[in-house]
């Protein structure tokens, strides 16, 4: 029998933002928390453990794999699929690394550390709208060619969204992510508030507003963003569906044209929207870590995570759906993984892809996780996403998810975006700010232009 031998290691490196030197913007895989602060530039191994399946020396080929992850639960689920890849196939041996995430930007830190090495593995992990930065750079390689169209019918349309850049495939991903908008049960039921049961009746961004207005006194807030997380993903993650429900974007469909879209009429007022409610008093800009378990905050538009840490403080808590303006709009978007230009075995490294996100890998990965599967088939084969309130979340991610913006120049066009949230937050001119952005956004741009 093989024995798949993984280390762990925690990495805190300079950060060097995928193919480009003017960002400063955190990578979570699932949007999530970080302020992006970095330190040494050591890696420090943090422990190491092998499981039951060892290398023969017999195989044809042997895989180098990095796992990102952020759980122990998560690194389990990970053995497990990988032992099992092993044990199916006795011509491929796969060695991997997990590389724990430490809520700054550690996992995009040792892929750029790794390039500049030149020690690629042959498949890793990736956060999804960095896809496009990473295969303009050739650092990873399209997988057309070894899945066919049956394969990508079964997951989710926005995990194929965000894997593609200029027309051709380069991720899949197990897990996929969404911001819904949670609720404190007993605050809302006291202030004889109904919530939204369905996509149909997700609140619009008035009813939002006049229900936070409603739901904010001396001893809470209406609402909670997770300010907290600081300037990096999340506001982008958390913010970027308020502009695309609104009509407006982020930059051009096909990713080359930032002016006339991060400045649009329709994208200002969103922020505008957002400043508001900063405004208005019914968010902070500096929540407690637990503003929303505490019931310190009636309503949280935040990640899958926030159910997790709900159920975890005993809250008697609800989901609805992601608010809107004229189109229902959800976020997307989580860790995938992608072949990179040095493997010599693109085909196998692409089985191992498709290993890591088939349904039972899905399903695993959601269990350890509580993040929604990108399979669709996961959504129908696990019940908790077909009853309330998990289904607002399968619903949004099959109904409403966008994926962000797939462009090289997405490290730049994030921290763009993200500092235009912060700053309509703080009260600062929207316009004024916006337009410093896009000028940024198209210096950045032309770095690409053939």
């Amino acid at each position: 029998m093989k024995r798949f031998g993984y280390v762990v290691f925690g990495l805190i490196l300079l950060f060097m933002a995928a193919c480009s030197s003017d960002s400063t913007a955190n990578s979570e895989g699932d949007g999530g928390a970080g302020s992006g602060e970095n330190a040494s530039s050591d890696t420090v191994e943090t422990g190491s453990v092998e499981t039951t399946v060892e290398a023969s020396g017999d195989e044809d080929v042997v895989l180098d794999f990095w796992i990102h992850q952020t759980g122990e639960d998560e690194t389990k689920a990970y053995i497990d699929l990988i032992d099992g890849f092993n044990e199916a196939h006795e011509d491929i041996h796969v060695n991997a690394e997990v590389i724990i995430d430490d809520g700054a930007s550690a996992y995009s830190d040792s892929i750029n550390a790794a390039l500049v090495a030149g020690n690629l593995p042959d498949v890793m992990a990736v956060d999804g709208p960095y896809v496009a930065s990473f295969a303009d750079a050739g650092v990873i390689q399209p997988i057309d060619d070894y899945i066919d169209e049956e394969t990508k019918n079964q997951y989710v349309d926005s995990i194929i969204q965000q894997g593609t850049y200029d027309d051709q495939l380069y991720s899949l991903g197990a897990m996929e992510a969404s911001v819904m908008l949670y609720y404190n049960k007993d605050l809302l039921e006291e202030a004889g508030i109904e919530p939204a049961e369905s996509l149909e009746e997700a609140w619009t961004w008035d009813e939002l507003m006049d229900h936070a207005k409603t739901l904010t006194n001396d001893d809470q807030y209406g609402l909670n963003l997770f300010m907290n997380y600081g300037v990096g993903e999340w506001l982008t993650f958390m913010g970027a569906p308020l502009a695309w429900s609104n009509g407006g974007g982020l930059i051009s469909e096909d990713g080359t044209e930032v002016d006339g879209y991060l400045n649009s009429p329709e994208t200002l007022e969103s922020l505008q929207y957002v400043k508001s409610l900063f405004e208005e008093g019914v968010v902070t800009e500096s929540p407690g870590e637990m503003q929303f378990e505490e019931g310190k905050a009636a309503l949280a538009l935040g990640g899958p995570w926030i159910a997790v840490s709900a159920e975890d403080a005993g809250l008697n808590w609800g989901m609805m759906p992601y608010p809107y303006k004229d189109e229902r709009v959800s976020p997307s978007g989580s860790m995938a993984y992608a072949v990179t230009n040095n493997t010599e075995h693109p085909e196998q490294a692409a089985e191992l892809m498709k290993w890591m996100t088939n349904e039972e890998a899905a399903i695993k990965i959601s269990e350890a996780t509580g993040m929604p599967p990108a399979q669709k088939s996961a959504f129908e084969n696990m019940d908790k996403f077909n009853e309330r309130p998990w289904s607002v979340m399968k619903e949004q991610v099959i109904e409403t998810a966008h994926a962000r913006p797939s462009t090289p120049a997405y490290p730049v066009l994030t921290v763009a975006f993200a500092q235009s949230f912060h700053a309509a937050a703080l009260g600062e001119d929207v316009e004024s700010v916006v337009e410093q952005q896009v000028q940024r956004v198209k210096r950045e741009l032309k770095r690409f232009e053939e």
